[in-house]
């Protein structure tokens, strides 16, 4: 019994081990943006996807080197992005 649940723990230990930097965010961001109804999602994710271009915007303005820090974080904003463009072609489309 003792074993089965130390190799539980050590399996799910290395699972997240396992996952890269961007499956991280991309379960993070799924997990929050869940709490909110699914209508009012894409206006969840478009204020978050403002908030972080004006961030980077004033970043970026007042430092060009901050543009590296741009690249590197923007993969992290893809499911912003994909959330928002899944929902509003389920609201004007239907599916």
């Amino acid at each position: 019994m003792e074993n089965e649940i130390a190799n539980t723990i050590a399996n799910k230990v290395a699972e997240e081990a396992a996952k890269g930097f961007f499956e991280r965010v991309f379960a993070l961001y799924n997990s929050f943006i869940i709490i909110f109804p699914v209508q009012y999602q894409w206006v969840v994710s478009a204020i978050i996807f403002l908030a972080i271009a004006g961030f980077m915007w004033n970043l970026i303005r007042r430092n060009w080197l901050w543009l590296i820090l741009l690249v590197v974080v923007f993969p992290g904003v893809l499911p912003i992005l994909k959330n928002i463009f899944d929902s509003l072609s389920r609201m004007f489309i239907g599916k």
